[in-house]
């Protein structure tokens, strides 16, 4: 919040704010692993931790790389989940609010801010080290978690998935994040 630079700023970080409790309040009734949730905590609170957002643009980059990384691995992932893992209304994309609500003017945001900048070194540079951390965390879930792995790999069963499958899912994530920046006229 302090971040932001104007009233308006500040309601489009409550409205997203809000967006987000809604999506955690769905995700808790499906949730009923509490041992797998404390193994991941530290992981996922690590990344603001290493990669912390310094400006106001870097606080709207956080939230569209995240929301869209996110994005292509329940993409991945999705398709070979149980009908029971699933929301109600059958898919994880509503949650992201891609393209609705306040993530329209979330992007819009970003995308103004972004056009204003003249150097956008800082801002490439915070959006490389943000990705990277948040596919380091996504390589070591993969790697304590046999039924996450064969989710996104669509491998089924047995030991571990081959490291092969996993590390063309992370090049397609990446790939697909590369264009995005390059799209915001970032350095991918």
């Amino acid at each position: 919040m302090a971040l932001a630079p104007g009233l308006s700023e500040r309601f489009l970080v409550v409205d997203r704010s809000a967006e987000i409790q809604h999506i955690l309040a769905e995700a808790r009734t499906r949730l009923s692993d509490r041992e797998t949730l404390i193994d991941v905590e530290p992981l996922v609170g690590s990344v603001e931790g290493y990669v912390p957002a310094e400006t106001w643009s870097q606080v709207l980059l956080r939230d569209h790389i995240l929301v869209d990384l996110i994005a292509d691995f329940l993409d991945r992932v999705e398709p070979n989940l149980d009908p029971e893992l699933l929301p109600e209304c059958g898919s994880f994309g509503p949650w992201l609010g891609r393209g609705t609500g306040s993530r329209v003017m979330w992007d819009a945001a970003m995308r103004h801010v972004l056009a204003t900048h003249k150097d956008k070194s800082g801002d490439s540079l915070f959006a490389r080290r943000l990705v990277g951390e948040v596919l380091s965390v996504a390589q070591r879930l993969f790697a304590r978690h046999q039924g996450l792995t064969s989710a996104l790999t669509q491998a089924g069963g047995g030991e571990f998935d081959d490291l092969d499958l996993i590390n063309e899912v992370m090049a397609g994530v990446l790939g697909g994040h590369d264009q995005r920046m390059i799209e915001l006229g970032l350095e991918p």
